[in-house]
Formats: C-alpha cells, structure tokens, sequence
C-alpha cells in the first residue's frame, strides 16, 4: 500500500472516532494513562509502549524492525531512548536496530509517530504510523509503513 492511502486511512479512522465521541457528547483526551502499558501489532510483530508514571516519556519496544518484503528474520538487538510525549499526546520515537553476529552493522531504523486518544470512558488507545527504512545499499523493498493501533492494557 502506499503511504498517502495509509495517511488516508490513518486520518479517516481518527476522524470515525472524534465523530462518535461528539455524537456521544463524551470528551475526548488527549493524553495517555501514566504508568500503563499499551499493547497491539504491527503486521504480525507486537509493540509495546510503557507510558512513565509522570506521562511525560514512554519506552517503545518492538522485537524486531518491520520489514515489508518476503525476506523474515528474527528478533534483532537494537536501541532506542525513551519517547518523549507532547502535552497533546504526540509520541515520537526512534529505535535503530543492528546485524546479528561479531560485525554489529545498523540493520534498519524504525520511526514511531503516534498519539493518544481517550473517548469518554472507552479503552484508551494509540494509534499511529511505523516507518521502517532498511541500511541494506541498493536494496529499498523491505522499507515501508503501516499504520497500527495498541489499547491500554
């Protein structure tokens, strides 16, 4: 799929749930839950996000880099600093993951770009886009986005 339909979709599955809350009359936060985790899938690969106790940064843990292509893999090793999140609940989040084996090399980044959302007294959610952009010279089939969502757990 290609990136403006994943916007498309992304804008319009935000705009679906800011109509059912104004229909509802039920406010809608901004702001993630301190101290929770949220949990969902990014294609077949789990992400995790630990909201700190203050809500002010977050740790966002994925096994591996998402690639878009036929080519698997397993977990790789990878780092990453905490997230920090905007008082309008925008999370952004880089994590660089690195080659297996006695030649560490960078593998691929991963961008993580999310906010949280709240709906009156529903579950509360993140939802966002994964951007995975592969070091492999010459060879961009791998790279791609997708948007995903994770609930409070």
């Amino acid at each position: 799929m290609t990136k403006p339909f994943h916007r498309t979709l992304a804008l319009s599955a935000i705009v679906s749930l800011a109509l059912v809350a104004v229909a509802t009359a039920e406010p809608v936060k901004l702001t993630p839950v301190k101290d929770a985790t949220y949990k969902g899938l990014v294609g077949s690969s789990a992400i995790t996000v630990k909201v700190d106790r203050k809500g002010k940064t977050a740790k966002v843990g994925l096994a591996d880099a998402p690639a878009f292509c036929s080519s698997g893999g397993g977990p790789e090793p990878h780092s990453g600093t905490p997230a920090t999140i905007s008082k309008q609940g925008a999370l952004s989040a880089t994590i660089i993951f690195f080659t297996t084996g006695s030649s560490r090399r960078k593998l691929a980044t991963v961008v993580i770009k999310a906010h949280f959302y709240t709906f009156g007294k529903a579950t509360p959610v993140l939802q966002g886009t994964v951007k995975s952009t592969f070091a492999i010279a010459g060879d961009s089939s791998c790279n791609g986005q997708e948007s995903f969502q994770a609930v409070k757990g």
